[in-house]
């Protein structure tokens, strides 16, 4: 009984096809073609019929010569829709080869494609019909009037269309249609104008599912710009989404099962999922996931792409907070230490250089509202330059530690609350050197004293600003490197002349520099340490 249902279940879903491809299509354009002739013929008939009208000085009363004129301009449409259809095909399936097969798709349910190839059909149709049902008795003069019409509208509107196709491929174009798309069906749920159904949630995905499609094929053919307009598209989707959430209805939250099979989703664990449901930032997940695709397919081959995930994740950060949206911001943290992990197993410090940069201003933007959150994203920074000093990965830690330095001298600034929390962990920031191997000990002094420049920094900065007990504090954890280390990493900050470092970096600027109405803060503070013999 089972077996017997669910073919009968196939069988009414074949026809549905069927009928959605091939039926329906088929029944319209013969409607609107039949309607047409009906509707020129009433008016041959009824209203024109045995009376004198201009029609009747502008054609030939000749049947045979306007028969054959429509015959031979019948031919011509048919012969220009065939050209058109062959062409616009070519150039449609090498854009959708270029970047996705869902543009062929996007071409046909696109309604001016659609009604310009119906006036081809239905001029076609209704030339037929006029032709073949005048007779020496009764000359259809209106119907033959608008069937020229049509005519020429079909050939005159043939450049155009061209050069609507080929606007319409253009990356930018249908990119921006299916984000307006997307949009569209969140703004009509949230709006109440349609009810909720999976097939709004299926339809969302698969726009999403195109818009990573053409990002990953841009990055494989190393087409910078399309790739960051596809990542941009994606922002500015989960930026609207991310405006109208709490609006959405309760079932959109909950998963239908189909996210098991999605790409994105489908290698992870059922308590991940259970997690992402409870969290309710499936469709986060799902764009970050994206995201951290590209990132990992371009992070050495196309640095320009690379960076753009970094920027807009940044972006989309902000706009987190701004909506007061931490469990999404939980999400970008959790990429975020992704990406810098991506950076250090592929021992690749570039990277993890620019992504310290967009992590460290989502910190900075969170000591205004949530100056708790920073603590994490300090832990995260101190976490991921250990790893990177673990595995020989060099710059990484002390690029933390100035980033670091940054945070803790816009949270002395604004006065946050948690304040020492943020100075111990960046205190805590750098590993031991006698837990280093002999054959890393180098990389491990350089990566200390990197550490311990930034820390003397901030201790210049309390200085400057007339804090001695902040200053104090970090001389105190000072205290235990030996004398020559001192006066390294003080030579390092005062024989440092140049803001700006020498060679072409995204950030631009000299770590190791410090303004000059900072020096005398930070040669005061090394004065505090005594030689030791």
């Amino acid at each position: 009984m089972t077996k017997s249902k669910n073919k009968i279940d196939v069988m009414k879903d074949e026809w549905q096809n069927k009928s959605s491809y091939f039926v329906v299509p088929f029944l319209k354009l013969l409607a609107l073609s039949l309607l047409v002739f009906f509707i020129n013929r009433f008016v041959d008939t009824f209203i024109l019929a045995g009376k004198d009208h201009f029609l009747n000085r502008v054609f030939s009363s000749d049947i045979n010569v306007l028969a054959n004129t429509l015959s031979g301009l019948g031919e011509v449409v048919t012969a220009v829709l065939g050209i058109e259809i062959t062409a616009i095909a070519i150039v449609v399936q090498l854009a959708a080869n270029k970047y996705s097969s869902n543009i062929m798709e996007l071409f046909i349910e696109n309604k001016v494609n659609v009604l310009i190839i119906a006036l081809f059909v239905i001029t076609g149709t209704n030339t037929v019909l006029v032709t073949n049902t005048m007779t020496e008795h009764f000359m259809p003069l209106f119907s033959i009037t608008v069937t020229i019409l049509l005519i020429a509208l079909s050939v005159l509107i043939v450049i155009p269309h061209f050069s609507y196709v080929f606007n319409f491929l253009r990356p930018n174009n249908f990119l921006n249609y299916v984000k307006d798309n997307t949009i569209k069906i969140i703004n009509d749920m949230v709006d109440g104008k349609v009810k909720y159904k999976n097939s709004q949630k299926d339809q969302i995905n698969y726009n999403i599912n195109f818009i990573g499609d053409i990002a990953l094929n841009s990055v494989h053919m190393g087409d910078r710009a399309v790739s960051l307009l596809a990542l941009s598209v994606l922002k500015e989707i989960l930026v609207e989404y991310s405006k109208r959430k709490k609006h959405l209805p309760e079932e959109w939250f909950k998963l239908t099962g189909n996210e098991y099979l999605d790409p994105d989703f489908s290698n992870y664990s059922d308590f991940v999922m259970t997690r992402i449901e409870e969290k309710q930032n499936v469709l986060e997940r799902k764009i970050f996931r994206l995201y951290e695709l590209i990132y990992n397919n371009s992070r050495t081959s196309l640095r320009d792409v690379a960076s753009g995930v970094l920027l807009y994740s940044e972006l989309l950060a902000i706009e987190f907070i701004e909506n007061d949206d931490m469990t999404s911001l939980n999400t970008v943290f959790k990429y975020y230490n992704s990406y810098l992990r991506s950076a250090i197993n592929g021992k690749d410090p570039r990277s993890a250089f620019n992504a310290f940069e967009h992590y460290r201003i989502i910190g900075e933007k969170l000591l205004d509202t949530y100056p708790e959150e920073v603590e994490k994203v300090s832990f995260y920074f101190k976490y991921y330059g250990q790893e990177a000093s673990k595995f020989s990965v060099l710059f990484i830690l002390e690029t933390a530690a100035h980033d670091l330095c940054r945070i803790n001298e816009l949270a002395f600034e604004k006065n946050v609350p948690n304040l020492l929390n943020l100075l111990d962990l960046f205190l805590n920031l750098d590993e031991p050197l006698g837990e280093a191997a002999k054959d890393t000990e180098n990389h491990k002094e350089l990566s200390l004293i990197g550490v311990r420049v930034a820390q003397a920094k901030l201790a210049g900065f309390y200085l400057m600003h007339g804090n001695t007990a902040l200053a104090r504090v970090i001389f105190s954890d000072m205290q235990v490197e030996p004398y020559y280390r001192i006066q390294k990493i003080r030579d390092t900050i005062l024989q440092t002349t140049e803001e700006e470092f020498w060679e072409i970096t995204p950030r631009g600027v000299n770590f190791n520099y410090v303004k000059p109405e900072l020096r005398s803060a930070v040669i005061e503070f090394f004065s505090w340490f005594e030689k030791k013999d």
